[in-house]
C-alpha cells in the first residue's frame, strides 16, 4: 500500500484510541496532542499535523502529510463497535474502510481508488503493525 496513506492511516487510528486527556505525548515523542472539549490537534517529530472534530456518532479530520506534501480529509461514523470511513487526498485520491474495536484491539480495513488494499491491526499497549 501507498506509504503516506498507510502511516495517514495508523496515525488516526492512534489519535482515535487515546484517552481524553487534556495534552498528551505518545510513546517515544512520536506525536504531541492537545485536546480541548470538543477538539483534537496533533503534530509529530516530521511536522505531519492533524485534526479532530467529533459530532456525536461522527468523526471528521483533516491534516497534512509532510511527506507527500498532500492535505487530506476523512469522515467517519460509528455504530456500536464499527467504524466506516471515507477520505480524500489534494491529489484526488480517495479511500475508504472499516475498523472493528475488539478488546483493546482495532482491527482495520482499507482500500484506495489506486486499488491497493491494506489491512492494519492496532493494540493500546504494543501499537499498530
Amino acid at each position: 500500500m501507498d506509504t503516506p496513506l498507510r502511516s495517514i492511516t495508523t496515525v488516526l487510528l492512534l489519535c482515535l484510541s487515546l484517552s481524553a486527556q487534556a495534552a498528551f505525548t505518545l510513546p517515544g515523542d512520536a506525536m504531541r496532542c492537545t485536546r480541548s472539549a470538543m477538539l483534537l490537534n496533533c503534530t509529530d517529530r516530521l511536522g505531519n499535523h492533524y485534526g479532530i472534530v467529533q459530532q456525536g456518532n461522527d468523526t471528521l479530520m483533516r491534516g497534512f502529510d509532510v511527506i507527500s506534501g498532500l492535505s487530506w480529509s476523512q469522515n467517519s461514523t460509528t455504530y456500536g463497535r464499527l467504524q466506516l470511513f471515507t477520505g480524500v487526498s489534494a491529489d484526488g485520491q480517495v479511500w475508504f474502510g472499516s475498523s472493528r474495536r475488539i478488546g483493546w484491539n482495532v482491527v482495520s480495513r482499507l482500500s484506495s481508488s489506486q486499488g491497493d488494499r491494506d489491512r492494519v491491526n492496532c493494540n493500546r499497549l504494543s501499537g499498530c503493525r
